[in-house]
């Protein structure tokens, strides 16, 4: 069985990433519809599942340290938003012992290419599966 929201959490937290080192040091707005697609809310306004698994991706990378943030609008965006120290050295390839491109120029090139798999296995070195 496919776990495709498996596969959504990877492709989000690479797009989360990716936008974070594009603007690092700044502190920058992540608009979940950026990162997710266009939401569709329900007749009570509550957001689609698909939002809230990447609003609940973001949540989760603050969590375990990865972003921070200063504060969260109505469920649509995070406020200043950067990464931490520690992702960014793993992202820029400080401290490396591996031969390749840093990470961030995998996860680059996995988006650009639509590879979820270059995606997933970027991100668990990131995380320190692989």
């Amino acid at each position: 069985m496919l776990d495709i929201h498996i596969t959504e959490f990877y492709n989000d937290m690479a797009r989360i990433l990716v936008t974070l080192y594009r603007q690092f040091p700044r502190q920058v707005s992540v608009y979940i519809e950026d990162i997710s697609g266009p939401d569709t809310p329900d007749d009570y306004g509550l957001h689609s599942e698909r939002h809230m698994a990447c609003f609940s991706t973001v949540l989760w990378m603050e969590q375990e340290g990865l972003i921070r943030y200063g504060d969260i609008e109505r469920q649509v965006a995070f406020n200043h938003c950067t990464l931490t120290l520690p992702t960014f050295r793993k992202l820029a390839g400080f401290d490396r012992e591996l031969e390749g491109p840093p990470l961030i120029d995998e996860l680059r090139l996995a988006l650009s290419e639509g590879s979820s798999d270059m995606t997933e296995g970027a991100l668990k070195r990131l995380l320190g599966g692989v």
